[in-house]
């Protein structure tokens, strides 16, 4: 994980694009998104995109910060307190995030009344550092000079790094909580109680081998996760349609209606759009895609349609239908 980190961190240090090349290229990126049926998107990044109503999507934007030691921390709310108060603040994970900062964050949030999304649970060198400091990011953030004696955080008990979170107050219905890969049967009870929401990155995830998430216990547990991507950083192909495939090959005794509803609905709630997006009914704005390829020919039954709609990959043409 940290060696994928600094090569990133690296890429980006050398990089020469102007921001309104990166503008240019998240502009594209969220048309090809649309282009591809979706109509809800959370972005989330550390570069202000501006305007987004070039796109027929709806795209909620957070600005992501990290401060993993005091002085990054201070940095941090300084920068904050700077900018406009439509601009929504999230953290980006435990393990770049002190409590102090995560803490600020969200109750900026609250008092927004917005989202708040969290990398949480995503290798397993983020508990190894709040617990026992070990792992790689102890010497990671020693090299970017960000170490001081934050971590390892006091008081962690057998609750894990997800019982910490619950101290902080950060889980609530307006959290959302990224890749999820390694979570103890206790930390996935809290995170229920707490009806915070669950976002899953499977491509992501295989691209970084941090390991399988423990869905069939997720849906055990009465959670419905979202379905997502991640960033190009991290997954090659941005694409929900490669997702559900990827879903379907890695968990194939999970219905493929469950995976549809992960990601439709399951995204729809997370983002707290659910009265308007996720399901086909009167009075939402969702609307019909029509789809066409040779892999969809003579079904039986609608289950052998959702079967092949969320295992066969991206179709070849879609069309959006006016829901007029």
């Amino acid at each position: 994980m940290c060696d994928w980190i600094r090569a990133l961190l690296k890429k980006r240090q050398e990089s020469e694009y102007s921001l309104e090349e990166v503008r240019a290229a998240a502009k594209k990126m969220a048309m090809d998104q649309y282009a591809a049926g979706v109509g809800l998107m959370l972005d989330i990044g550390n570069v202000t995109l501006g305007n987004l109503d070039f796109c027929p999507v709806e795209i909620k934007s957070l600005f992501e910060m990290l401060g993993p030691s005091r002085a990054a921390r201070q940095t941090a709310i300084e920068t904050i307190q700077t900018l406009p108060k439509d601009i929504v603040v999230t953290g980006h994970a435990p393990y770049s995030t002190s409590p102090e900062l995560l803490s600020y964050i969200k109750k900026r949030c609250n008092e927004q009344g917005e989202l708040f999304s969290l990398h949480l649970a995503e290798n397993l060198d983020e508990s190894l550092l709040l617990l026992k400091n070990e792992g790689c990011f102890p010497q990671f953030l020693k090299e970017r000079g960000g170490w001081d004696d934050t971590f390892p955080i006091p008081g962690i008990d057998s609750n894990g790094v997800v019982g910490y979170l619950q101290k902080l107050e950060i889980f609530d219905e307006k959290t959302i909580c990224v890749h999820c890969v390694h979570l103890t049967t206790q930390e996935l009870e809290i995170l229920r109680a707490s009806e915070a929401h669950i976002c899953l990155c499977p491509g992501s995830n295989k691209f970084l081998g941090v390991g399988r998430v423990p869905l069939e216990q997720l849906l055990e547990h009465d959670i419905l996760p979202a379905l997502g991507t991640d960033s190009i950083a991290s997954n090659p192909v941005l694409d929900m349609w490669l997702e559900m495939a990827l879903l379907r090959e890695e968990y194939p005794a999970v219905a493929p209606e469950t995976v549809l509803a992960m990601a439709t609905l399951g995204g729809a709630k997370a983002m707290q759009r659910y009265t308007d997006y996720g399901s086909l009914e009167e009075g939402k704005v969702a609307s019909i895609l029509h789809v066409q390829g040779k892999q969809y020919g003579e079904f039986e039954d609608g289950n052998q349609l959702v079967d092949t709609l969320t295992s066969s990959g991206h179709p070849e043409s879609i069309t959006w239908l006016s829901n007029e």
